[in-house]
């Protein structure tokens, strides 16, 4: 794997900017936290997703979160919840 990956940002690129990528465990273990973004059809796609980790990975627990709106940043509660709550995190959407 890289040490940095481009990432292209909608808002405003100008020129694409290089981030280094998010450390990754080793193995999971712990609480894997799945985060619907609420767009649509997004839980179907979600439901999916903790299917098959329970299924490939018995040892974690999965736990469903929720934004409110697709629309805005998950508010501070949620964030505060997430970073609380799991070891790893899924950020899912489905249109």
């Amino acid at each position: 794997m890289e040490d940095s990956t481009v990432i292209l940002d909608p808002t405003d690129e100008r020129e694409p900017i290089r981030r280094p990528l998010a450390e990754r465990p080793g193995r999971l273990r712990g609480t894997l936290g799945i985060v619907d973004i609420s767009k649509a059809r997004g839980d179907v796609f979600c439901d999916e997703v903790a299917r098959l980790a329970a299924g490939r990975l018995p040892a974690i627990d999965v736990v469903r979160l929720r934004k409110p709106t697709y629309t805005k940043p998950a508010p501070g509660a949620l964030r505060a919840e997430v970073a609380a709550r799991c070891t790893a995190v899924i950020q899912a959407l489905a249109d």
